[in-house]
């Protein structure tokens, strides 16, 4: 039906050929209707609209969103590592790195240190490089037996041969200067040891610094390193030793003056010397603590004794506790082990020569004695040496540690580490060369404190007191940002809208 001004009836045939007005096809029940101009067309049924993923044919595999070559991320394979939000096949974004342990180029991980890698780290020196380090302790204290045997050996014979051949009425003036000949013989090699001593804690300070960064170096190397600061390490060695005897001595006297008052004195003398062996532990304990890294400092950082006390000081603070308890426990771990060892040892060489005494000959007799004696004091020599290797490696480690903790030592080792694989230049000592206080720091600071040179093209600021012209008006945001538009024009109604 067609009511004559452009509109009919559903279903109805008129005799336009149901062409609406302007002549566009009317479109037809269950048919979709063509879109205006400007408007979106409607997607047919089955396929995908824009921005939605088009759906595989039948037989063909679904298009991964993965580039070329890159793996999906894997799903968790333990059940502490799974994350109940997280949706299986997401991950991070292909290509991206995720974390990364610390490197460990050599002795430890370039990183703060934990206790037990602070234990550890003093045993695995002896092993990653025993010839340098055992080999060094053996020698020393090997020179050091040898020399006190010969030296005192032949100082004894010859004071006791004239106590012997000595008339009756001297006999007594000779021997008390014989005694005291053996006795100042005796400090001979006793000096020997303590300056030894002190070149092997040199000597391992190397080895552990070197070690940190990959390097292994021969006893030659580490010997030649550490000549250059052999008088140091002699210089802290006495002024400590000299600091002890003091104290003993100054409450010797003390002790002496208050026998001569009779009873009342004795037992004050009895007290003081109560107070002072405990003072004197006391003080070996804080004090020690507070300077076990002064070696450590002369050898890596190039630095005076003086100067090596006070950064040693200054490093220790706040981690007093953490340094005694890993020297305690390394240090009682070792003797431990050194008494089980010595002990049986030196128990069955007292023994073993007297089954012979009575069924051989005096000669023989003699002859086992002096094999015995002889296997204890290898024995003794070899515990010894590992003892002074883990105990000199223990406060280098230490060192070593604290510096990463407060300084970013790891950072700058790691740099140094990273330069060196990659062939570019690189400081020799990286210890020294971020020192506070070496002459590395001290160059830098230098450097650091010198004037900026003049900038080309730099303009002088005008002066204050000049009136700056003001700013011309700015028109609207609206008007600077938004042109004007022409206004739409009016729009057709639909046919019997007019």
């Amino acid at each position: 039906m067609n009511t004559g001004d452009g509109w009919s009836a559903p279903g109805s045939s008129d005799a336009d050929g149901g062409q609406r007005a302007g002549g566009q096809q009317a479109p037809q029940y269950g048919q979709p209707q063509a879109p205006q101009h400007g408007q979106p067309q409607a997607p047919q049924f089955g396929q995908p609209q824009y921005g939605q993923p088009q759906q595989p044919q039948y037989g063909q595999q679904a298009p991964s969103s993965y580039p070329y070559g890159a793996q999906p991320a894997p799903a968790p394979t333990a059940a502490y590592d799974a994350n109940p939000y997280a949706q299986p096949g997401f991950g991070p974004a292909p290509g991206a790195q995720g974390w990364a342990p610390p490197p460990k180029p050599g002795l430890i991980p370039l990183r703060p240190l934990s206790f037990s890698d602070l234990f550890s780290a003093p045993f695995q020196v002896l092993r990653r490089n025993p010839k340098a380090t055992f080999g060094s302790a053996l020698l020393v204290q090997g020179v050091a037996s040898l020399l006190s045997l010969i030296v005192v050996g032949l100082v004894a014979w010859f004071a006791f041969s004239r106590v012997a051949q000595a008339a009756p009425e001297d006999r007594d003036a000779v021997a008390a200067g014989a005694t005291t000949a053996v006795i100042i013989a005796f400090l001979i090699p006793l000096a020997v040891s303590i300056v030894g001593g002190a070149f092997i804690q040199g000597v391992i300070s190397q080895e552990v610094a070197r070690g940190t960064i990959g390097e292994k170096l021969t006893l030659g190397a580490l010997w030649k390193l550490t000549r250059r600061r052999f008088g140091p390490l002699v210089g802290l060695t006495f002024l400590i030793i000299a600091a002890v005897v003091l104290f003993v001595l100054v409450f010797t006297g003390i002790g002496f003056g208050l026998v001569q008052l009779g009873g009342v004195g004795i037992a004050l003398t009895v007290v003081i010397g109560i107070l002072a062996a405990l003072a004197l532990v006391a003080a070996y304990v804080w004090i020690g603590t507070k300077i076990a890294l002064a070696p450590s400092i002369i050898v890596l950082e190039g630095v005076g004794v003086f100067a090596a006390l006070r950064r040693s000081w200054a490093l220790t603070d706040r981690y007093f506790w953490r340094t005694f308890g890993v020297i305690f426990l390394v240090t009682a771990v070792v003797s431990v082990v050194a008494q089980v060892v010595s002990v049986p040892i030196s128990f069955l060489a007292g023994i073993v020569p007297v089954f012979f005494t009575g069924t051989g000959s005096e000669e023989t007799g003699i002859a086992v004695a002096i094999i015995a004696q002889g296997l204890v004091i290898l024995v003794s020599l070899v515990i010894g040496s590992v003892t002074i290797v883990i105990s000199g490696s223990v406060s280098t480690v230490i060192y070593i540690d604290l510096r990463m903790r407060k300084e970013a030592l790891d950072l700058e080792l790691a740099r140094f580490v990273e330069d060196r694989a990659a062939g570019r230049e690189t400081v020799q000592n990286p210890y020294e060369h971020v020192s506070a206080g070496g002459p590395a720091w001290q160059q830098q600071r230098q450097a650091f404190q010198q004037p900026y040179p003049p900038q080309p093209f730099q303009q002088p600021y005008p002066p204050q007191g000049v009136q700056q012209p003001p700013y011309q008006a700015q028109p609207p945001y609206r008007q600077q940002h938004q042109p004007q538009q022409p206004p739409y024009p009016p729009q057709q109604g639909w046919p019997g809208q007019r």
